[in-house]
């Protein structure tokens, strides 16, 4: 009997010392980078002009996450992109656009269970605020900005997501999401605080 209580009580240690990837109190800071919904498709309307010139940032994103459970944690994301392009018309006058988009979402996810302490795979969703903008110019004199307006809608968004997280270290790793939102993929770097 004494062999088998040594047995469980070194088991149960050793299951203690291993720490998983997602357990509750933690706290997660990450920082990455994605691929976009296609804005620049968009403006690539414009490249059979004189001189066109696309530019684009982002989306890039920062988010922080805190383990509620073993499998449930909350948090909050902001994410930022910018494209325009700039081209000379038929007409010879200088035109330019510029699409910015900022999301600041509430997120919920919950966490699968692993037998890899490293890995922490992860579904989830996040409700907030997403504000688009525009901005038109051109030397054209008879260009007029509200001709180009866009009905952007509520500023109410919304995001679904699968992702995962691999931890080289107790405190370090790399993250990788895919789903809707801001963007259709990100990947970037995860903290541990």
């Amino acid at each position: 009997m004494r062999k088998i209580l040594l047995i469980l009580s070194v088991f149960v240690s050793i299951q203690q010392a291993n720490a998983q990837a997602f357990e509750e109190e933690d706290n997660f800071l990450q920082a990455g980078y994605g691929f976009g919904l296609g804005y620049g498709r968009l403006l690539s309307a414009y490249q059979t002009n004189t001189g066109y010139k696309f530019s684009g940032f982002g989306p890039a994103s920062a988010s922080y996450e805190r383990a509620l459970t073993d499998h449930f944690g909350i948090g909050a994301a902001i994410s930022y992109s910018s494209y325009g392009a700039k081209w000379i018309s038929g007409n010879n006058y200088d035109y330019s656009y510029r699409w910015t988009t900022l999301s600041i979402m509430a997120r919920g996810a919950y966490h699968f269970s692993l037998r890899n302490d490293n890995f922490d795979p992860y579904v989830g969703i996040g409700l907030g605020f997403l504000k688009y903008s525009y901005n038109w110019k051109s030397e054209d004199p008879s260009f007029n900005a509200t001709n180009y307006n866009v009905s952007l809608g509520t500023p109410f968004g919304y995001q679904f997501f699968v992702g995962g997280r691999y931890m080289f270290s107790d405190n370090v790793g790399a993250y990788a999401e895919v789903g809707y939102g801001l963007a259709l993929a990100n990947f970037g770097f995860t903290f541990k605080l």
